[in-house]
């Protein structure tokens, strides 16, 4: 598990560098560790929602304690498995199968880089350096930016075209949303 040669291949698989297959381990062995990047993720996103409903708090002029680990730990985990079985049905469905495994790989680790940049900017609000809306914006443009990277990765790894690219990455980014707006709702 090399961070900055996948790094790297972020940048070569959404933009234009040639051989960005040569940035992951495309093997079984480097799916098994996409998921295991996505467990390492956990605490970043632990870290914004936390400084979110904190915020949502004292905004609200309440006192509330921290967010309880197993309801985020489930609902997190959710949020962040389910973009693999929806992968799994639209590679089944498109006859894509092969495509697969690089797609998760490559997404896997695209959320877990913009889920620690985003954690480090919520915790520079929690320092008070920043503002929160700096914070909460950056987020917000994140999480909007994976509908870019949803869409190049269906162009580049799995082999769509811009049309289905972009309904796909529409269609998963919604469904993303939706369990989000649950996570919200339960805390």
């Amino acid at each position: 598990m090399n961070l900055m040669k996948s790094f790297l291949g972020l940048f070569a698989v959404i933009g234009n560098w040639p051989n960005w297959e040569s940035y992951f381990d495309l093997s079984r062995k480097g799916l098994k560790i996409s998921f295991l990047i996505l467990l390492l993720a956990l605490p970043a996103y632990y870290i914004i929602i936390s400084s979110v409903y904190a915020r949502g708090a004292e905004l609200q002029g309440l006192t509330r304690g921290a967010i309880p680990v197993p309801p985020f730990l489930i609902i997190t985990s959710v949020f962040l498995l389910s973009f693999s079985a929806v992968a799994y049905l639209i590679a089944m469905i498109s006859d894509k199968q092969d495509r697969f495994r690089p797609w998760v790989i490559t997404r896997h680790w695209t959320m877990f880089y913009l889920a620690w940049v985003v954690a480090a900017l919520f915790s520079i609000y929690i320092l008070g350096l920043i503002p929160f809306n700096l914070a909460y914006g950056t987020a917000f443009a994140a999480y909007m930016g994976v509908l870019a990277i949803d869409i190049r990765l269906l162009q580049k790894v799995v082999g769509f075209k811009l049309g289905a690219a972009i309904l796909l990455g529409c269609v998963i980014i919604a469904m993303s949303l939706t369990l989000v707006m649950l996570c919200l709702e339960q805390l």
